[in-house]
């Protein structure tokens, strides 16, 4: 199995898909490995070349305890980039993996192409932050077996709407997170780097063409983190999905990836 190394720690990596078409990244969110990109990844992976990994933390990567932030994480995924021999990709990030996203724009500039943030937000004095029902819904999983922590925090990621017509995913969930390992001072870990995520000073160097997007319905982090950050990015565009939650890569995969393919530029698909 493929993994990079960075200052001591090593990190499970992908890459698949087309090796005749421009090269994408994915970037998950808190306590999510590269399996659960879902249909997304088989989508892009007919228009790209495909490159995903497991934050340190998660999945296969190693899980250091609290005392990193996002800064440390894009170094991480340059560390990756590096070690996969893909010189410069696309990037998508989503929630936590928007916040490693937008530093690995900013720290590695020659790294990213086109840029596509989802469901995050630049942090500082003048982010919305999490309403309270729901940092103490994160805070209180800390305690729970992992069944338990994807049935409590399912509602918050999820729209009611497809909670309710596909309730399969949580369990799906459920079993992916028991075949996988599980530190709770990693995952912890995460949820500070993404608490203590700041670039508010800094999110106007980005020079990345920049495609925000982000979903009306998102319970976890508001809608108005993304206005924010189409307006502080230079020349960004701001793209809302009616209805969708916050994980809307796994709720919209078609629509999702549709948008992403138009923006980056990516061939037909093939076959």
């Amino acid at each position: 199995m493929p993994h990079a190394v960075h200052r001591g720690l090593r990190f499970y990596y992908e890459l698949s898909g087309r090796e005749d078409a421009p090269s994408v990244l994915l970037i998950r969110g808190l306590s999510r490995s590269s399996r659960y990109w879902y249909d997304l990844r088989p989508h892009l992976e007919r228009r790209a070349r495909v490159l995903v990994m497991d934050n340190r933390g998660v999945g296969r990567s190693d899980a250091p305890g609290p005392g990193f932030g996002t800064a440390d994480m894009a170094d991480d995924v340059a560390a990756v980039l590096e070690a996969s021999g893909v010189q410069r990709a696309h990037v998508f990030g989503i929630s936590l993996g928007g916040m490693v996203a937008q530093q690995l724009a900013l720290r590695h500039p020659s790294r990213v192409d086109r840029l596509v943030l989802a469901a995050t937000t630049m942090g500082g004095r003048h982010a919305q932050r999490a309403s309270i029902p729901a940092v103490l819904a994160m805070l209180r999983t800390a305690r729970m077996s992992v069944e338990d922590q994807m049935r409590h925090t399912a509602p918050w990621v999820l729209a009611p709407d497809v909670l309710a017509s596909r309730p399969s995913i949580v369990d799906e969930w459920v079993a992916l997170a028991a075949s996988e390992p599980r530190n709770r001072l990693a995952l912890l870990g995460q949820m500070l780097a993404g608490g203590l995520h700041d670039v508010s000073r800094d999110v106007h160097r980005i020079a990345s063409p920049t495609l925000v997007l982000t979903g009306d319905a998102d319970r976890l982090l508001p809608m108005g983190n993304s206005v924010l950050l189409a307006e502080r990015i230079p020349g960004a565009r701001l793209e809302v999905l009616p209805g969708a939650g916050h994980d809307f890569p796994t709720e919209r995969p078609d629509e999702v990836s549709r948008r992403i393919a138009d923006f980056f530029g990516l061939p037909p698909a093939a076959g």
